[in-house]
């Protein structure tokens, strides 16, 4: 069981302010049996995330426009891959996590298996709350996207394993 999990890291004024909720998230996520493809997002400095994502993704180019382009592309390869669930923070916001949210509920258009979105929102986080571009987002239109607000870290330990149990994913065993 795979799951991709997405969250701001070069729009926070410094990643170590939310470092710390990715981890809380994605160790809700493993301590339900889930397996989290790639953690950078936990990283609390430039140089701790390069090294995170390239345990994911592999060996980096120099930091430049082919580092940028490299790591977009392998994002969006991960988004695409046999993945069963896409989580994001999307508290603070993000351009880069919103084109993943997109390619994430997107999925079935190009042909690839329809799986659950989540955003996960940190209620009164962000001055001018969450972007309409993920709140407007109904139910009607993309039943297999859920949008859930949360007030502190350690709701999460709660919050995930109900959101994957009420998106009817199964462990395979």
């Amino acid at each position: 069981m795979k799951v991709f999990y997405g969250a701001a890291i070069q729009g926070a004024h410094d990643r170590k302010e939310r470092a710390h909720i990715h981890r809380a998230i994605i160790n809700a996520i493993k301590n339900n049996g889930y397996r989290v493809i790639s953690e950078h997002t936990t990283g609390e400095s430039f140089y701790e995330t390069a090294n995170l994502l390239e345990n994911f993704i592999g060996s980096l180019p120099p930091v430049g426009e082919e580092r940028t382009v490299f790591v977009r592309k392998k994002m969006i390869e991960l988004l695409e891959s046999d993945i069963d669930a896409a989580i994001f923070e999307v508290s603070t916001p993000s351009l880069g996590t919103g084109i993943e949210i997109a390619h994430a509920y997107l999925r079935s258009r190009i042909g690839l298996k329809q799986i659950p979105v989540l955003a996960l929102y940190q209620k009164n986080y962000w001055p001018n709350k969450l972007s309409s571009m993920i709140k407007g987002i109904t139910e009607q239109e993309l039943p297999h996207f859920k949008v859930i607000e949360y007030e502190k870290p350690e709701d999460v330990n709660i919050i995930i394993p109900e959101l994957l149990d009420s998106c009817n994913i199964t462990i395979d065993t």
